[in-house]
């Protein structure tokens, strides 16, 4: 913010991570989740507290003591909830894949928490846990709302980071300088930030949808916008493709003046962006020829089926190709699908896109079937989330990374929740039929002006 207050971050952050947890245990365990989500997609601010005792892993100790807090109260820790069984069952089988791979790559089993390995699957396994913890820990709408408020406040920060790193550079022409900085989002890189954008601003979109307040309406849609700007500037292709494709079920589903929009953009954009974007557009097919980046990523997709031909039922095991080395340095296959089609065979591949589909049901289930509209706003917002990511890990793993994907695990909880609450809230009257869901459930070809 420009207060001199820079310094004192991190001995507040530590503070007020010692705070969460008490809090967790001894009050509520609602407070470690109001202390995690903001801080969810702000990577260089998490590690500003590696240097502390415990610091390096504030999420996994925060969401311990939040299960803790949960069982002190003889409450779930895995809640009945629409994904659960998914979930559990893709982390069993992604452990056991973890095993595998350690003797696929002749490595001891990994049972050290100083092997990467370990350490890469349990960060993995707590992020998609996130929605678990969420689950149990609201226990009103009033809570739903305020987690909500403190991910757009996340955002605008996030957003405004970002912002005051390239706002100043000049975009008239492309080149490799303007991608230099990643803001906040840290090691997840350029692309990782262009994708976190791309879901956020769709999703804020879907929270807009049945929103009656029209300031908050205009709320949600400003950083919605602002969102959209910052993920223009970051030169992400891939991002793009994402922003598109969630612009595209949005105006299916609800917006339908976003599909007149959409095609009145793909004759304009040319025009409208900035010209450092259109080269970067082009560069895909310059002069007939991929550029050096799509190369790269044609040459790791084609390696990628090379070794999924050997091992087609299990895959090499769970985070083993990154130890490959099989095209130069790059650990990465540059598509989540074929890293887990390589890695997890096609056992895994099924268990991650019955893990996927569900996640997109939950919400858009609660879309179609809420009773009270703000939860109907919500289940379509995680499930434009989730067709974003769906289209941004084609051309890379959006997918691993908390600061990238946090966010859509949250949603998954509180979506849970929401859904067990809407249907707690209204109970019908059998003599009334449907009449009283009728009057209650909004539309879904409502525009926001008329919801």
């Amino acid at each position: 913010m420009h207060l001199g207050l820079e310094p004192y971050i991190p001995i507040v952050l530590y503070l007020s991570f010692w705070s969460a947890i008490l809090l967790s245990i001894f009050w509520r365990p609602i407070a470690g989740i109001y202390y995690i989500v903001p801080l969810i997609p702000a990577q260089t601010f998490r590690d500003q507290l590696a240097g502390y005792p415990l610091g390096a892993s504030v999420v996994t100790i925060v969401l311990v003591a939040v299960a803790i807090g949960l069982l002190s109260r003889g409450q779930q820790v895995f809640p009945r909830m629409f994904l659960r069984s998914p979930l559990l069952v893709y982390a069993g089988f992604t452990f056991i894949s973890l095993c595998y791979g350690s003797m696929y790559l002749h490595h001891s089993l990994p049972i050290s928490f100083d092997d990467p390995r370990i350490g890469d699957w349990r960060n993995y396994i707590v992020m998609l846990f996130l929605a678990f913890f969420v689950s149990s820990s609201v226990a009103t709408a009033r809570e739903i709302k305020i987690l909500i408020l403190l991910m757009c406040v996340s955002v605008l920060l996030f957003d405004r980071n970002f912002w005051s790193t390239v706002s100043d550079r000049d975009f008239s022409s492309y080149s490799e300088d303007l991608r230099t900085d990643a803001g906040a989002v840290g090691y997840a890189g350029l692309n990782g930030l262009a994708a976190f954008e791309a879901q956020v601003s769709m999703a804020l979109m879907g929270l807009a949808a049945f929103e009656r307040n029209r300031l908050r309406w205009l709320a949600f849609v400003g950083l919605a916008f602002f969102s959209a700007i910052c993920l223009l500037y970051s030169l992400s292709r891939g991002g793009y493709v994402a922003l598109l494709a969630g612009w595209l079920f949005l105006g299916l589903v609800k917006y339908r003046k976003l599909l007149i929009l959409l095609i009145a953009f793909g004759l304009t954009w040319t025009a409208i962006v900035p010209h450092a974007v259109v080269e970067r557009v082009f560069m895909t097919n310059d002069s007939g020829e991929l550029d050096h980046s799509s190369e790269t990523r044609v040459a790791l997709w084609e390696d990628s089926l090379d070794v999924f031909r050997s091992n087609p039922i299990a895959g090499t095991g769970y985070d083993t190709y990154a130890y490959m080395g099989r095209v130069g340095d790059y650990r990465d296959t540059h598509n989540i699908y074929l890293k887990v089609l390589v890695e997890t065979g096609i056992v895994g591949t099924l268990l991650f896109l019955w893990l996927l589909w569900r996640s997109f049901w939950s919400g858009f289930r609660l879309f179609r079937r809420a009773r009270d509209p703000f939860f109907a706003s919500l289940g379509l917002a995680l499930a434009v989330w989730v067709v974003c990511s769906v289209a941004a890990n084609c051309f890379g793993d959006r997918w691993t990374y908390l600061q990238v994907n946090g966010f859509m695990w949250v949603l998954c909880g509180l979506v849970a929740r929401g859904t067990q609450i809407d249907e707690e809230s209204v109970p019908l009257d059998p003599e009334q039929g449907t009449e009283a869901l009728e009057q209650t459930a909004p539309s879904v070809l409502l525009l926001p002006a008329q919801a």
